[in-house]
């Protein structure tokens, strides 16, 4: 997956990140796919040693890892989230980019169905 993040705000990238933690944690497997996107949107939050990408990476799981308690609690954070993204592009990209990052094992759970049915609904895709 090959996707352009260089005309994100910082507080997108963030905002972005915090989404796929969300997504990876939804059916609670990381792929190499789902860890390489991840390494890639943390390289470009400006992120380059491989230290201060998993000193990031704990710090957005320790946000969001309270989220996690219920699907309710992860589909309000993933709302909020999404507030960052203002525009029709940007919509459309983050949609994309979490939907890819959820499909890329057979396997889609009930909260990642779900995740996705409240980004489309809010993002108008």
């Amino acid at each position: 997956m090959d996707i352009d993040f260089t005309d994100f705000s910082d507080l997108q990238r963030r905002a972005l990140f915090e989404l796929l933690i969300l997504a990876m944690y939804a059916d609670g497997q990381l792929t190499t796919i789902e860890n390489e996107l991840l390494e890639k949107l943390l390289t470009a939050m400006g992120h380059t040693q491989a230290g201060d990408r998993q000193k990031e990476l704990d710090a957005a799981v320790t946000r969001i890892r309270p989220c996690l308690q219920s699907i309710q609690k992860a589909k309000t954070q993933a709302l909020l989230l999404a507030e960052a993204f203002t525009t029709r592009p940007e919509h459309k990209l983050v949609y994309a980019t979490v939907q890819k990052f959820m499909t890329t094992d057979p396997h889609v759970s009930t909260w990642e169905s779900t995740l996705l049915s409240e980004l489309r609904l809010k993002f108008r895709v």
